[in-house]
């Protein structure tokens, strides 16, 4: 299809200009009109935008559109304004969970929300003075890593100094000796992830639920650019690099002893 064809070279032909709204926003129309399958035709009646309008707009320089016809659009896609318009109002970690919560079927969104509203209950139950965080109790994987369950419990870390405590969002309970001489059973790694991890300082890596703990050190790739490389505290082997990383939980801030 024609269409089809002339969105996909407007995508490739717009360069990213974060401060350039305008082509972020034609960019994002034609990426979401390819992922959903549709044509500007279909778009313009469920958004009730006059075809001429919309083609205008994709194809010719405007400099700028009214709000109504990007709240309507917004609403066709079923995305919000700011990811139609990428105008980076919301954080890419929250866009993030957005986009993969729309993925989920709807059982499962109840449970999220659900889970939210939960835990935030959880940690706000506690005295003003007080902070609480929530501790997942990992197992022991069939390699030796850690796995992600379900079961987790709440601290008082209240007692924290003041330059730590803010950091912290959530701990991880180790449940065997597996990490010593570095961590041992009832350890909880208290995690921050208020900024970059840096270098010497440890990470805890999740995916496919598991999760590893790994060193970070700052190093040069076979063409002396500096990398980032991630090694395991088990066996000292390198894991990964900034390329390859898996998603970060948080960077070891502190390690509490029960």
């Amino acid at each position: 299809m024609l269409e089809k064809k002339a969105l996909r070279a407007l995508s490739r032909n717009l360069k990213a200009e974060p401060d350039n709204y305008m082509n972020c926003f034609r960019r994002n129309i034609s990426m979401y009109i390819e992922q959903k399958e549709i044509t500007l035709q279909e778009v313009a009646e469920l958004a009730d935008i006059s075809l001429s309008t919309l083609k205008s707009f994709l194809y010719s320089d405007t400099k700028d559109c009214n709000l109504s016809m990007a709240v309507k659009l917004a609403r066709v896609f079923k995305v919000s304004v700011d990811e139609l318009v990428g105008c980076g109002t919301l954080s890419p970690q929250t866009c993030e969970s957005l986009q993969t919560v729309r993925l989920l079927p709807e059982s499962f969104t109840h449970f999220v929300r659900w889970s939210i509203h939960y835990h935030y209950s959880l940690l706000t139950s506690k005295k003003v003075t007080d902070k609480a965080i929530e501790v997942m109790n990992a197992v022991v994987g069939e390699c030796g890593n850690l796995k992600m369950t379900n079961r987790m419990s709440v601290i008082d870390i209240s007692e924290l100094n003041d330059d730590i405590r803010p950091k912290v969002f959530m701990g991880i309970r180790i449940p065997s000796d597996m990490y010593a001489p570095e961590y041992f059973e009832g350890n909880i790694l208290l995690l921050a992830n208020d900024r970059v991890a840096m270098p010497s300082e440890r990470v805890v890596v999740s995916g496919g639920g598991s999760m590893w703990i790994l060193d970070c050190r700052d190093e040069k790739d076979a063409d002396g650019k500096k990398i980032r490389n991630y090694y395991s505290i088990r066996d000292g082997k390198k894991r990964a690099d900034e390329h390859t990383i898996e998603s970060i939980l948080g960077y070891i801030v502190k390690v509490q002893s029960e």
